[in-house]
């Protein structure tokens, strides 16, 4: 299961801090993408759960944290118009992510892909477009979605 409390793990985050409007409900540990179909509203874009074309596609990785208001933790939904915070990772950065339950047995060193629709990681399947998570830890096929421990692969 996850490493600590937060999703960023890094004691010195070297990636970029995002903050903007939730389009519906997200999870700390979710893969977002920028809701192109939304203007900003004042001044700040409209963020969804990761929802490409197809899983694995190349886009920017971009990983809801914790919210900084009223006390958010790991496991406090963001709702539709919520202010949601964000996080891009720098290559080999640490982060808790979360993992779709029917991903199946993970293993240190998998490659992880994010599952459209979900915004979640699946083990890598097909021929993606990208592969930018590695598995740090065993779980031996996960009940439920849940936060795991993951690197930034960049690829």
């Amino acid at each position: 299961m996850a490493l600590g409390k937060s999703i960023i793990l890094a004691s010195n985050p070297r990636g970029i801090f995002l903050e903007g409007i939730s389009t519906g409900v997200a999870l700390p540990g979710h893969c977002m993408q920028l809701d192109a179909a939304v203007e900003p509203i004042e001044g700040r874009y409209t963020w969804e759960v990761f929802n490409g074309a197809a899983d694995g596609e190349r886009n920017l990785i971009v990983v809801a944290i914790e919210s900084k208001l009223n006390g958010g933790t790991n496991s406090t939904a963001y709702a539709a118009g919520d202010r949601i915070f964000m996080y891009v990772p720098a290559i080999g950065e640490q982060l808790n992510v979360l993992v779709q339950a029917s991903a199946g047995a993970l293993a240190i060193g998998q490659k992880m892909i994010v599952d459209d629709g979900t915004g979640e990681l699946i083990l890598t399947t097909g021929t993606p477009e990208a592969e930018p998570f590695i598995c740090m830890e065993t779980a031996s096929d996960p009940a439920a979605d849940a936060l795991y421990h993951m690197m930034v692969s960049g690829v």
